[in-house]
C-alpha cells in the first residue's frame, strides 16, 4: 500500500467511504501493507471505489539469519530480501534488525520461492507464527508439505474459504497461523487461509504489484504474482522498458480477459541493483501536531523538519492541526514518513 487519502493502492486511489477493511494482525492500515482491494476500477485506472480491503501479513515470528551484503533475513526457512521502497517500523534498516527479535512482514513473493519485503515491523512475542507460500511437496499420508524451506502438518489444521485438504495441491499460495513453536522443526498448522488470488474467468479491471518472473521479452507474456501479464501494448513509466524483467518490481493495470491481465500501463517500482524509484503520498487532514518533525495525517507519523522538504501552495508554519495536506516522500524509518514534498489543498 502506498498511502492514504482514502487508500491508495499500486497509484489507483480508492474511496473507502462504504469498503468493509480488514486488518489482520494489526489495529489500521499503514504503508508498506500488502493489501487485496475489491471494487471498482474507473477507467482512467487512477481512481476507484472500494467494497473489501484485506491486508494480512506473509509472516510473523523471530529472525533466524540476517545477511547485510545480500540484503535479506531468514524467518521460517524463507529468504526474504529488501530494497529502497521497504518500510521499516521499529527498525530503521535491515542492518538494525537484531537477530532473534519477533516481526510482522508484509511481502511479495519472488519466482524462486523467496520473498520481496515491503514492509517490516517489530512485534511482541505473542499473537500468532505466520508464514505463507506456494505448496511444495505436499503429502498427503503425512498430512505435510513444505513452504519455501519450513515444513508445516495440515492435519489438524482449520480452513477459511472454498479451502480444504482436498484441495490442497503443489504451487498455490496458502498462509499458515499457529500459536504452537515449531516441534522437531514442524509447523502444526492451526489455520489456513488461500492465497490472494483474481479470478481466471471473465473481463474486469484489475491493477497489480508484484515482482516478475518468467521473462523473455516484452513481446510474449510474462507471470506477475502468479497472473499472466500481456504488456505489448502497454504505455511504460518509471524508467524504460528494456529495464523490465525478472525480478523487476512492478505495477500493472488493465482489463483481464479469461486469465490474462492485459495491460494498457505499467510502472516500474524497483530495479534490482538500480536503486529506485520508491514513492509514498498521504492525503488528509493534519492532526496531533507537534511540531514539524511530529504530526500525523490519517493517522500516518510524519516528519516534515528536513532541510529540502518543498512546501506548496504554503510554507513550514502555514502546518496546523485541521489543515489539508498531500505529503509525499520516498523513505519510511522507524513507521515514520520522511516528508519530501507538503502540498497545501
Amino acid at each position: 500500500m502506498d498511502g492514504f487519502g482514502s487508500v491508495i493502492v499500486n497509484g489507483v486511489r480508492f474511496a473507502t467511504d462504504a469498503a468493509q477493511i480488514s486488518t489482520e494482525d494489526a489495529d489500521s492500515l499503514r504503508l508498506g501493507m500488502t493489501v487485496m482491494v475489491s471494487g471498482t476500477i474507473n477507467s482512467d485506472l487512477t481512481t476507484g471505489i472500494a467494497t473489501t480491503v484485506l491486508s494480512v501479513p506473509e509472516f510473523r515470528g523471530p529472525v533466524t539469519a540476517i545477511d547485510i551484503v545480500a540484503g535479506e533475513l531468514g524467518l521460517w526457512g524463507n529468504r526474504i530480501s529488501v530494497d529502497e521502497a521497504t518500510v521499516y517500523d521499529g527498525f530503521t534498516a535491515l542492518s538494525t534488525i537484531p537477530m532473534g527479535v519477533n516481526v510482522q512482514v508484509y511481502a511479495l513473493p519472488v519466482a524462486d520461492g523467496r520473498w520481496r519485503a515491503s514492509r517490516i515491523e517489530r512485534t511482541d512475542s505473542g499473537g500468532p507464527l505466520i508464514v505463507a507460500g506456494a505448496i511444495q511437496e505436499i503429502d498427503f499420508a503425512s498430512k505435510t508439505f513444505r513452504l519455501g524451506g519450513q515444513l508445516v502438518n495440515f492435519g489438524a489444521a482449520s480452513f477459511i474459504g472454498d479451502l480444504g485438504s482436498a484441495s490442497l495441491v503443489n504451487g498455490i499460495t496458502v498462509y499458515v497461523r499457529t500459536t504452537a513453536m515449531p516441534v522437531n522443526g514442524v509447523i502444526n498448522a492451526q489455520q489456513i487461509r488461500p492465497g490472494h488470488t483474481l479470478p481466471t474467468a471473465g473481463k474486469f479491471a484489475a491493477n497489480l504489484l508484484g515482482i516478475v518472473s518468467s521473462f523473455s521479452s516484452m513481446s510474449s507474456e510474462f507471470v506477475l504474482y502468479g497472473i499472466r501479464v500481456n504488456a505489448v501494448s502497454a504505455q511504460i513509466t518509471g524508467g524504460p522498458s528494456s529495464s523490465i524483467g525478472s525480478g523487476v518490481k512492478l505495477e500493472v493495470a488493465g482489463t483481464m480477459v479469461d486469465g490474462v491481465l492485459m495491460a494498457s500501463r505499467a510502472r516500474i517500482r524497483h530495479v534490482p541493483g538500480t536503486g529506485g524509484p520508491a514513492s509514498f503520498e498521504l492525503i488528509g487532514a493534519v492532526g496531533a501536531y507537534q511540531s514539524l518533525a511530529d504530526f500525523r495525517v490519517n493517522g500516518q507519523p510524519v516528519n516534515a523538519s528536513g532541510n529540502n522538504v518543498v512546501f506548496i501552495n504554503g510554507s513550514p508554519t502555514s502546518i496546523r492541526n485541521g489543515v489539508r495536506v498531500t505529503v509525499r516522500g520516498s523513505q519510511v524509518i522507524s513507521g515514520v514518513l520522511q516528508a519530501e514534498e507538503i502540498r497545501y489543498e
